[in-house]
This record gives structure tokens, C-alpha cells and sequence, in this order.
């Protein structure tokens, strides 16, 4: 539809008005099923660690050793119980919300120094040498050495394992932050922005940071499948979630000591695992593909 205003012919169509950009990333995400499946998994787990305490059918806390080791599809008990007579849909529901927040805060404890190193490395010439060889450094060791470093040096515990997790991920999305800052730096519009007179603060969170998004959102939901694996394998190595936690890799490792007996006590902590790694890999995938901009003019 064409519409005259005092001479000046202005397109009303539908297909011309402004979009969101969270329609125009929604439009080309769900174009991939895997991502579609992928996120829908994700908001699966959410929901299920956000009401915990709603969902879940019994304390995952209260032992019956009266009914210990029941096996799933017990009445009353849909997955069973483990050696302590504790309901494992429960406590599968409680993992939920303690693995996802150990994978989100690790991944924003890592987010918040490795974006701030990257800005600054990219920006600043004289700093990019001082902070890549500190990077390189810690890229030297393998992530999960690395992690178990760590905690051994802090102690056992959820805390240590989001510090340990989160230093790992620091390297990393700081590389991926630098590469788009000396990318963006030689742009025409920051040249004008300096010419303007904007300080170089102003040039970095202003100018800088927000084209660097769409790279940091891809990496923190790729990054969220290794911290949250990353944690459960420290908590299987003991140095993670301690008993009684209802923690997934906690659960899996107490359960191997019964893998003859009862065999889920492993396998239905490792399959939520293998399932949020998969679901968040995916979307992360996803979003790529719809953040990149040469795809999205293809399409």
C-alpha cells in the first residue's frame, strides 16, 4: 500500500514497517528444527528449575531406607529411589536447578572479565600483547586440568567449582571479544565518533560493545553445555557437589557403586546431562547460523 503526505510517497505495507530484531533472530532460528529443538529443551529445564519445588513429588533430602533401591516404575515412585530410599524423580527435578545454576554463573563470572580483557586488548594496542600472553597462558592448559587445578588449590564445593569454571571460560571469550573489537575499531563510524570528540569509554561501551553481542550471546550459550558438563564431571571427581547434593554428577558417581544393582542410579543422572548439553549445543548452533550476517542475506 502506497500513502501520499504532502507529496512525499511513504510505503505502508506490512512487509516494509521496522521489525524487532528479537522477530527478525526468531524468523531465521526457527528455520533450524535442531535449534528449535534445541531451545525448546533449554526451556524445558528452566521451567523444571525454576519450580522445583512445585514439580518435584518428594523432599529429594528425606531418606526411607525401607524403600531403598526400588526399581522405576515403582507405585509411587516413577524412577525409583536411590540406597538411601530418596526418590529419584525428585531429586533428577532438584539437579535441574542446581546444575543450570552453576553453568549460568560460571559462564557470567567468566563473561564479565573475559568481555572487559577483550574490549581492552582490542582496543588499546600497547595492552593487547600484556593480555593475549596472560590468555595464552591459561589456553596452554587443557580446560578441565585446568579446572581441577583450581579447585584442588581453593577446596571442594559448588563455589569453587563456579570460580574454577568460570576462570576457564575467561580465555576463551576474551579472543572471541578481541577479534571483533579490532575488527570494529577501523570501522568509518568509530573514526567519526573520535572526531566527535567521545572519549575512548564512550567509543568502547557505546560504539564497540554493541555489535560485539551477537559473537558473545552465540559463545555464552555454547559455553553454558561445557561449564554444566565441565561441573558434573568435577562433582563425579568428588571435588564438585558434596553428598547429600542433589547434583547430577554427584548423583552419577554415588551411583556407580550400584551399577550391577541398579543401574539408573548412574544412567538417569548421565542421560539429564547428555540432554542439556544437547539441548543448549544445539540452540547455540542455532544462533550462530541466525546472527550471521552473511546467512541472514542469503536467506
Amino acid at each position: 500500500m502506497m500513502t501520499e503526505t504532502g507529496g512525499i510517497t511513504i510505503r505502508t505495507d506490512e512487509k516494509y514497517r521496522r521489525k524487532s530484531p528479537f522477530v527478525d533472530l526468531w524468523k531465521h532460528l526457527k528455520r533450524n528444527k535442531l535449534a528449535v529443538t534445541g531451545l525448546a529443551i533449554v526451556t524445558v529445564f528452566i521451567i523444571v528449575a525454576i519450580f522445583a519445588p512445585v514439580l518435584a513429588p518428594y523432599d529429594p533430602y528425606k531418606q526411607d531406607l525401607t524403600i531403598r533401591l526400588l526399581p522405576p516404575g515403582s507405585p509411587g515412585h516413577l524412577l525409583g529411589t536411590d540406597e538411601y530410599g530418596r526418590d529419584m524423580l525428585s531429586r533428577l527435578i532438584y539437579g535441574a536447578r542446581l546444575s543450570l545454576l552453576v553453568g549460568f554463573s560460571s559462564v557470567g563470572f567468566g563473561l564479565a572479565f573475559g568481555v572487559i580483557l577483550g574490549l581492552l586488548a582490542g582496543y588499546y594496542s600497547t595492552l593487547d600483547s600484556i593480555i593475549m600472553r596472560i590468555v595464552d597462558i591459561l589456553l596452554a592448559f587443557p580446560g578441565v586440568l585446568l579446572a581441577l587445578a583450581i579447585v584442588s588449590a581453593l577446596g571442594p564445593g559448588i563455589a569453587n567449582v563456579i570460580i574454577a569454571v568460570g576462570v576457564w571460560s575467561i580465555p576463551t571469550i576474551s579472543r572471541v571479544v578481541r577479534g571483533t573489537v579490532l575488527y570494529i575499531k577501523e570501522m568509518d563510524y568509530i573514526a567519526a565518533a573520535k572526531a566527535l570528540g567521545e572519549t575512548d569509554f564512550m567509543i568502547l561501551f557505546k560504539e564497540i560493545l554493541p555489535n560485539c553481542v551477537s559473537s558473545i550471546v552465540v559463545y555464552a550459550t555454547m559455553r553454558l553445555a561445557t561449564a554444566i558438563l565441565s561441573a558434573a564431571t568435577l562433582s563425579f571427581l568428588g571435588l564438585g557437589a558434596q553428598p547429600p547434593a542433589a547434583e547430577w554428577g554427584a548423583m552419577a558417581s554415588t551411583g556407580r557403586n550400584y551399577i550391577f544393582q541398579a543401574p539408573y542410579l548412574t544412567l538417569l543422572p548421565g542421560f539429564a546431562i547428555i540432554l542439556v548439553v544437547f539441548g543448549f549445543n544445539s540452540l547455540g548452533d542455532g544462533l550462530r547460523d541466525a546472527l550471521d550476517p552473511n546467512l541472514k542475506n542469503a536467506l
